[in-house]
């Protein structure tokens, strides 16, 4: 398909009948995220015309791709993209290679089987702190599904960490599949869920201090990375699993 940001939004929008209602219904949802999108930085404040690109780019995939369609968090991740790449066609088509292999994990069914996961990863690495998220009743790990959906970007303390924590996660294939309902496969093993467990562990002494399920929610939200370390810890424990997996 051809990609065209000329006005993108009002020309689909203009549509009459269901595919106009549902073209509207896009409009409206990525229009409200796209203004809160890293609205600080540089990028966007110093040109409000890129904000209007942001937020083409995100109808047009949307429009193209209506079985993945518009979740929010996807604007964050564009805006990735686009900021580092600082050229339109091509940040659209590297955020639908990046859809290709992860848009499973933007649906619930998919999101769920990453989040089990995840908690079976850190069951395995530390019994004793999955032992207290369960009693906290956050062992299902909803807690993390910001970080999971956002690749940490939330969590870093700039964008451009947040840029090298989004590169750094997604050098590893995942490995491993889920089959899910319609036929589908899910990777389940990827280094952001052991990205989890390698913050999670770097925090066991305040999780272990928590008493209520709204402390670790709360945690979570506040939740700042200050450097790279933990994605080297990261590392080490995704390529001491594959070792594992293959004695």
């Amino acid at each position: 398909a051809v990609v065209s940001t000329q006005s993108t939004g009002k020309d689909l929008e203009d549509r009459e009948g269901p595919e106009g209602d549902r073209v509207r219904k896009l409009v409206y949802l990525i229009t409200k995220d796209v203004h809160r999108t890293d609205r600080d930085h540089p990028f966007y404040r110093d040109n409000s015309e890129n904000s209007d690109i942001l937020k083409d780019l995100l109808i047009t995939y949307s429009y193209l791709n209506p079985d993945v369609g518009y979740v929010q968090g996807m604007n964050e991740l564009l805006s990735l993209f686009l900021v580092t790449i600082e050229d339109k066609v091509a940040a659209y088509w590297s955020y639908s290679n990046y859809l290709d292999t992860n848009k499973i994990f933007y649906c619930s069914e998919g999101l769920m089987a990453k989040l089990n996961g995840t908690a079976e990863l850190l069951a395995s690495h530390d019994p004793e702190l999955y032992g207290k998220l369960v009693t906290l009743e956050c062992g299902n790990m909803l807690f993390c599904q910001r970080w999971l959906l956002l690749c940490f970007k939330r969590e870093c303390k700039s964008f451009s960490m947040a840029v090298k924590v989004f590169t750094m996660l997604n050098t590893v294939k995942p490995t491993h599949t889920l089959s899910l309902e319609g036929g589908r496969d899910c990777d389940i093993l990827s280094l952001d869920m052991f990205h989890v467990v390698a913050v999670l562990s770097n925090f066991k002494r305040d999780l272990l201090s928590f008493r209520e399920q709204t402390d670790v929610y709360q945690w979570s939200c506040r939740l700042k990375l200050t450097d790279m370390s933990l994605i080297f810890s990261a590392k080490q424990l995704y390529l001491r699993s594959i070792r594992d997996s293959t004695n």
